[in-house]
């Protein structure tokens, strides 16, 4: 992770797409820069900073009690990471992890605390969010029962590639899809005869994306 003070941003760098915030909270903030695979949150450990994607995107997994870990949800341009945590509804954080290149606003716990939880706009703005991020995961479960195998998996795959590359566990993926891994590995191999995906090496595929986009839900 690479971190730059928001004070220290040239003019260019300044024109991130950012969230309204007070000028006193974006002084105290810092832009960072995550590799693909980087750790943006880990499970369980203190927050000690709120994150806002400006660019690439992420993704939340978390550990059962058995140890097995199961993919939540992705997260993309404009969104927040950890705001459940400051608003007192989640006990306990998940990982988050860099999909690809990810740049994001942190802006340390204690600046949210003392500034922003009592910052009207800065709180309709997160209700909106908020509001939002539960759509996605309805219209997720949703879709889980609408739509084809086929067709979700195409749109998981171009969620989940970094420079149309894909390299997510099979488990993980089939608890993601409510399907069972027999299933997603037929699928797979279905995929692959129909130039779909390309196998790399093991666990790991290039995928043809136009190729995706024409079956995916859009």
């Amino acid at each position: 992770m690479k971190k730059k003070s928001f004070r220290n941003l040239n003019n260019n760098e300044k024109k991130f797409n950012l969230p309204i915030l007070p000028q006193n909270v974006l002084d105290a903030s810092f832009i960072v820069y995550f590799k693909h695979n980087e750790t943006i949150i880990r499970e369980n450990e203190s927050l000690k900073n709120v994150f806002y994607t400006i660019d690439g995107k992420a993704k939340i997994t978390d550990i059962q009690y058995n140890g097995k870990s199961v993919l939540l949800q992705f997260l993309g341009i404009n969104d927040w990471i950890g705001e459940l945590f400051i608003l007192g509804v989640e006990k306990e954080t998940k990982n988050v992890t860099a999909i690809g290149d990810t740049i994001c606003l942190m802006i340390p716990i204690k600046i949210v605390e003392q500034f922003l939880l009592t910052e009207l706009n800065f709180l309709k703005d997160l209700s909106i969010f908020l509001a939002k991020k539960l759509l996605v995961r309805t219209n997720h479960f949703s879709k889980n029962q609408s739509y084809d195998l086929k067709y979700r998996l195409a749109t998981f795959l171009i969620e989940a590639s970094n420079n149309d590359i894909y390299q997510e566990s099979h488990i993980l993926v089939a608890e993601y899809l409510g399907v069972s891994y027999r299933h997603l590995l037929q699928t797979f191999s279905n995929f692959k005869k129909q130039g779909f995906i390309t196998k790399i090496q093991n666990n790991q595929y290039k995928i043809n994306r136009e190729k995706l986009m024409d079956i995916s839900i859009k």
